[in-house]
């Protein structure tokens, strides 16, 4: 094996037979961290997203509108919890994966499939980056603290300074371990990514459980912060003014929370048998997991009256640090960093999700022949790996625009997630009063209870992000972007891939009918003119020689001078070498390798209608890879340009060097 075959090893693994297909499935100890990362690391942004938007309409950070954020929470578990329920009944009608979109393509048609598949997509590459962002975030917040309570150790302000300034290579970075870790496979990745996953859960409960004690004991820890590093009030607004508007974009912003709900529907076929049941499980725990946790940290914020702070300051500290904060006393600080390490592993990691959805679904659309047929292949270690490297390329994509600043990467959230939530219900919906089998009703009105609320939920959004979003926008953005250009953005891509996905299919189409055999009567061509490139007489030229006298009878061998003064000795070689094979000189006052060649073919073409030329390039093989670059590359570049031409077929004859 090669020393570069050892390193890939290394790195990846050995290849996985495809016998071995049946032992990569997941046990739901392992599918829990893997499909259900992202829904239930999203309690770590969802509840700022909320206060981030309610503190415009206060002018108090310990009250007025950020009350309202536990009743939102509690609206949005409600809507999580129809959610759930409605997805289960889509694993038990299509186990095969792939959620929405086979749903939609089956009851709704191809227009509405495509549409659903193109917000998942993007609803993919959304999780990857929105959660490696966040992720970052909470060492942020780690590192912001270490450097407030330690001002006097150099080091803790290096590294403060060192995580602020460079996020988005801490983003990318993260990006990167996470696609080598799903090149290994699934199985491979899920044992890596489990322990992080429990300690987050574990961690955020006695967080929330040892909160709720203190906050009924009224046991508060002073955490002064600068003014300067909380998101300013709007101080046109107050309480009693809130506007409609402003609660359904804090609504809108928190129903992030159901990120990556789908995914268990998604990815059924990496489950253990019995699939469906091992599946169902997995989805019931983690829709419990995130209520309880989503209520919870949100009911604390609002007990111990936390506020959103800017991510821009130097002072950022998420809503889950300042609550661990306060529901920790000082004897037991150290599970604030605890909970930051696991909120950071757990959130880098939630992007797992993603990288297990997004190449199960692109290998359908595949399969379908609305994406390039690559995407539907399994690598070495059985998993779809040109899939995950397209999530990773785009993923990166949008933390280099975005900077790695999570709130501008949640206002690209939700849109796509609810459409694609509104099209799965809906097309249940269909199914159900389709097939009308048994106990058909029940299914009926749960899916129709979440097509309901769904829609209800997806023209929230766009009212939130749209109607008002001058105010939102002027007032509230903790970077470049404004929240409503990121969903604007998400409205215009959606269009742009169902139309790239026809065009696709189109192609696919029409080549599959220009090459069926029915109804084919194949042309036979009558001969077979073989022109051997010869740039001078060596071994290489003559084995070419050879292999061209026993395809053809009519060979001819073509040489381009540009050197006059080479002209000479090669045709003094050639009387000795050339087998009584013809020699053609093609002049190039110009010195160009290529154009003579290419007139020469015309002219050959023109001979008879009934014949193919073959191109016979004479090669030769060096032993070390830094031999190329010392020799002219010719061969290469005449296949290039003969790489479109009709009946051309172009042909190279190695002759390999020994040293």
């Amino acid at each position: 094996m090669s020393t570069l075959g050892r390193l890939r090893q290394l790195i990846f693994g050995k290849s996985l037979p495809t016998s071995r297909l049946s032992h990569e499935k997941l046990p739901n100890i392992l599918a829990l961290p893997i499909f259900s990362s992202d829904a239930l690391s999203s309690n770590a942004y969802a509840t700022e997203a909320i206060l981030g938007v309610l503190v415009l309409a206060t002018a108090d950070g310990a009250g007025g509108a950020l009350h309202y954020a536990v009743p939102i929470a509690i609206g949005i578990s409600i809507l999580l919890a129809i959610v759930v329920v409605s997805y289960i009944q889509i694993i038990n009608a299509y186990p095969d994966g792939g959620g929405a979109y086979p749903v939609s393509r089956d009851n709704l048609g191809t227009v509405p499939a495509l549409v659903a598949a193109a917000s998942l997509l993007i609803d993919y590459v959304l999780t990857v980056a929105t959660s490696v962002a966040a992720g970052v975030a909470a060492l942020v917040t780690m590192a912001t603290d270490l450097a407030a309570n330690n001002p006097a150790n150099h080091h803790f302000q290096s590294m403060s300074n060192l995580l602020n300034g460079n996020i988005t290579a801490f983003c990318v970075f993260s990006i990167v371990l996470i696609m080598v870790g799903n090149l290994r496979g699934v199985k491979e990745s899920g044992v890596a990514f489990a322990l992080p996953t429990y300690l987050f859960i574990t961690s955020l409960l006695l967080t929330i459980g040892v909160g709720m004690v203190r906050l009924h004991l009224g046991i508060h820890n002073a955490q002064p912060l600068p003014p300067e590093a909380l998101v300013q009030a709007n101080h046109k607004l107050f309480l009693h003014s809130i506007g409609i508007y402003l609660l359904l974009q804090g609504f809108s912003q928190g129903c992030t929370a159901l990120t990556g709900v789908e995914a268990i529907s998604n990815t059924v076929p990496l489950f253990r048998q019995p699939q469906v049941k091992n599946a169902v499980i997995t989805m019931v725990t983690m829709g419990v997991l995130a209520i309880v946790m989503f209520i919870g940290l949100t009911v604390l914020t609002d007990g111990y009256h936390i506020r959103a702070i800017d991510q821009n300051s130097p002072h950022y500290q998420s809503v889950v640090g300042l609550v661990a904060q306060q529901a920790w006393p000082a004897s037991w600080h150290f599970m604030f960093f605890v909970l930051q390490i696991s909120t950071a592993l757990v959130l880098i990691l939630a992007a797992n999700t993603a990288f297990a959805g997004f190449p199960q679904l692109a290998s359908m659309l595949a399969r379908d022949n609305f994406l390039p047929r690559q995407l539907a292949n399994l690598g070495d270690r059985l998993s779809f790996n040109n899939g995950i490297i397209v999530l990773s390329v785009a993923a990166c994509f949008l933390i280099y625009i975005f900077k790695g600043v999570v709130d501008s990467l949640l206002s690209l959230y939700a849109i796509g997630v609810f459409t694609s939530f509104t099209l799965a219900q809906t097309g249940m919906v269909r199914r159900w009063n389709r097939i009308r089998g048994p106990r058909w009703w029940v299914g009926f009105t749960i899916n129709a209870t979440g097509a309901v609320a769904t829609g209800a939920v997806t023209l929230i959004i766009a009212v939130s992000k749209f109607a008002d979003g001058n105010i939102i926008s002027e007032h509230f953005h903790f970077g470049k972007y404004h929240p409503h250009y990121g969903a604007w953005m998400v409205i215009v891509l959606v269009p742009i891939l169902v139309m790239m996905f026809q065009k696709i299919n189109a192609h696919y189409k029409d080549m599959a009918q220009q090459l069926s055999v029915e109804n084919y009567v194949p042309v036979v061509p009558q001969k077979n003119v073989v022109l051997v490139i010869v740039p001078r007489v060596h071994r290489g030229v003559v084995e070419a020689l050879n292999y061209a006298r026993l395809v053809s009878d009519d060979v001819r061998a073509v040489y381009v001078e540009v050197n006059p003064e080479a002209t000479a000795p090669l045709k003094a070689a050639w009387e000795k070498w050339s087998q009584g094979i013809p020699l053609v000189i093609m002049e190039s006052p110009y010195r160009s390798l290529i154009r003579p060649l290419l007139l020469y073919i015309d002219a050959v073409q023109k001979e008879r209608e009934d014949d193919i030329v073959t191109v016979v390039v004479p090669e030769a093989i060096t032993r070390e890879w830094w031999h190329k670059i010392l020799h002219n590359q010719a061969g290469p570049l005449l296949r290039l340009y003969l790489a479109s031409r009709r009946d051309v077929i172009v042909t190279n004859v190695r002759y390999f060097l020994d040293k």
